[in-house]
């Protein structure tokens, strides 16, 4: 196949899913990772807990209304898609939580692929769900980045979108 990425960005669960897939990307082309509150490392309780909360969430379909009230910084469109993505979870999908616990994400992280720059963004925990714990990333790490946000909370693509941008490096002019 004969694609390539310049930027692949993973939020909350999503980003353990980026790191899983970082051997299948395309090595003739540098891409750069954007990890947004990466969930890297649970315990079994904290695992129990996201799943419980996910079950509820599925059994429980919350309207478009509820989740703009809840979360101001979103747009109806992020809201609506919210709730239809809710809506179209089978309930099997909480194997995921089952076949992965413990939920232990971080080791794929100290073998970065040459071509590929990781940025891990981590939500203040001051400020609601915060999933990511700078605890949980490896230190030392070639083509790692770490940068613990202020005042944001777990939805920064939400909150904050410029913190992303100013994330992925803009291609250089030839001169």
């Amino acid at each position: 196949m004969d694609t390539s990425y310049d930027v692949i960005i993973g939020h909350s669960f999503g980003g353990a899913v980026a790191v899983s897939l970082l051997p299948f990307l395309p090595k003739k082309k540098g891409t750069t990772v954007i990890l947004l509150d990466p969930g890297l490392e649970f315990t079994e309780e904290q695992n129990k807990m996201n799943l419980n909360l996910f079950l509820k969430e599925t059994a429980n379909i919350k309207p478009v209304d509820v989740h703009m009230a809840k979360n101001p910084a979103w747009s109806r469109r992020d809201c609506v898609l919210r709730t239809l993505g809710f809506s179209m979870c089978d309930r099997t999908t909480v194997e995921v939580f089952r076949q992965n616990s413990p939920w232990s994400f971080k080791g794929l992280l100290k073998n970065i692929p040459p071509h590929v720059e990781i940025t891990v963004l981590v939500s203040d925990p001051k400020f609601g769900l915060g999933i990511c714990k700078t605890e949980h990333i490896p230190r030392d790490v070639e083509r790692l980045n770490v940068r613990a946000l202020t005042g944001i909370g777990h939805w920064i693509q939400y909150e904050c979108p410029d913190v992303i941008m100013d994330a992925i490096p803009l291609p250089r002019a030839n001169l």
